[in-house]
């Protein structure tokens, strides 16, 4: 009996996620000097805010964000075809 169990990583996943919103972020900068793409340099940013909590001992500050262009979104698509592929 044959058994085929592929472990991926998901830390692979994430470092690839992460790549792919880097690069489609920066093509997406890079293409939108032009003046017939300039809408793919259009970022919108989602995540939570800087939050911080003083407990007087101790202070925990908390935020995410992340800076999405069109271009990055078809990154993120790409890289988690990457993974599946894998």
């Amino acid at each position: 009996m044959k058994v085929s169990a592929s472990y991926r990583s998901p830390w692979l996943l994430v470092i690839l996620l992460v790549l792919g919103g880097v690069f489609g972020s920066l093509v997406g900068d890079v293409l939108s000097g032009t003046p017939a793409l300039g809408f793919l340099g259009t970022a919108r940013s989602i995540g939570l805010p800087v939050t911080t909590l003083d407990l007087d001992v101790i202070t925990l500050t908390l935020g995410f964000t992340v800076r999405v262009n069109l271009i990055g979104l078809i990154g993120f698509v790409l890289a988690f075809l990457i993974y599946r592929r894998l």
